[in-house]
């Protein structure tokens, strides 16, 4: 791969290839050889080495002369030879640089955009507004505020140059009960996927958890540690273990896929693995015990349902 930064040298003797033996053993690696004459050389090393090709070749017979350079180097050169160009794009650099540091315009997106002068207002009283410095805590703390606007669900910040962009989503549904303003596991069971829009999560993935157990908190806390009641917009799936019992006549594999769909019904879920035991019961017939792995996905304020049955 050609360097960044090179020279280009010319080599002559009476047997050039020699050079290349001499370099080598010295450590230098030539990126490129051209023959140019009869016993004339073109090579390409790093920029870096290029005092030691005239250390190397010092008294002996080779005639070493550098007839240029390329990559970056080159057009550094040119720019020390053009100052006007040179300043010109310094000052094109600084400016940009300054320019990601400052909000030249606020945008705001999303089914929540009738919000646009609410959160205008509220990033304004944080000290961001267009032609100010970027203050990323206190467009968090108005972002915070912006999650207390009615309906809203979900609020995102993102600074892309001088442009901020304010994403809101609003629910389409109704105001929902206090009974609802919490996300609450159905089951017993392990925390497969935990997924909050809006409120505090409570539970980890992977954690276990009982039947009424808040996974989701409809609170939000601030930057200050201050607490602010609202509802929940979340989402979860819980893997789940039962066990039902199901009696027949005899053992058959008619038998066998009624008692596996009778778990199935049941447990109310997405079974995942079914395992199935049978044994004569005492006075007639079978008794299969089936042990099913399920899971149940339960959500708030998404317009989803649970899996479970009440």
């Amino acid at each position: 791969m050609k360097p960044l930064f090179f020279d280009v040298f010319e080599i002559r003797a009476s047997v050039p290839l020699r050079a290349l033996d001499k370099l080598v053993a010295a450590g230098v690696t030539v990126h490129s050889v051209e023959k140019c004459a009869a016993g004339c050389l073109k090579i390409r090393v790093k920029s870096k080495e290029s005092k030691k090709i005239f250390a190397i070749f010092r008294g002996s017979c080779y005639t070493v002369k550098r007839i240029g350079s390329g990559g970056w180097k080159r057009r550094a050169e040119r720019l020390l030879h053009r100052p006007a160009l040179a300043i010109g794009l310094l000052a094109f650099f600084l400016t940009a640089a300054a320019g990601n540091l400052f909000v030249l315009r606020i945008d705001v997106v999303g089914s929540g955009a009738r919000y646009r002068e609410q959160s205008l207002q509220l990033l304004n009283e944080q000290g961001v507004h267009t032609f100010s410095l970027y203050d990323a805590q206190a467009a968090e703390r108005a972002r915070e505020q912006m999650l207390l606007l009615d309906d809203v669900v979900f609020v995102s910040l993102e600074k892309s140059g001088s442009v901020l962009t304010v994403t809101i989503e609003q629910s389409a549904q109704i105001p929902l009960p206090s009974r609802e303003t919490e996300l609450v596991s159905p089951c017993d069971g392990v925390v497969e996927e935990l997924t909050a829009l809006r409120g505090t999560p409570l539970a980890a993935e992977g954690a276990h958890v009982s039947a009424g157990d808040v996974l989701v908190g409809g609170w939000l806390e601030t930057q200050a540690g201050e607490r602010i009641d609202t509802f929940a917009v979340a989402r979860a799936s819980i893997l789940c273990e039962g066990t039902f019992s199901y009696a027949a006549s005899e053992d058959s594999d008619a038998a066998r896929q009624r008692a596996r769909m009778a778990a199935i019904f049941s447990c109310g879920g997405e079974p995942l693995e079914c395992r199935l035991e049978c044994a004569p019961q005492q006075q007639s017939g079978v008794l299969y015990t089936v042990q099913i792995t399920y899971r149940v996905r339960v959500s708030v304020n998404l317009g989803e349902k649970a899996d479970v049955r009440s």
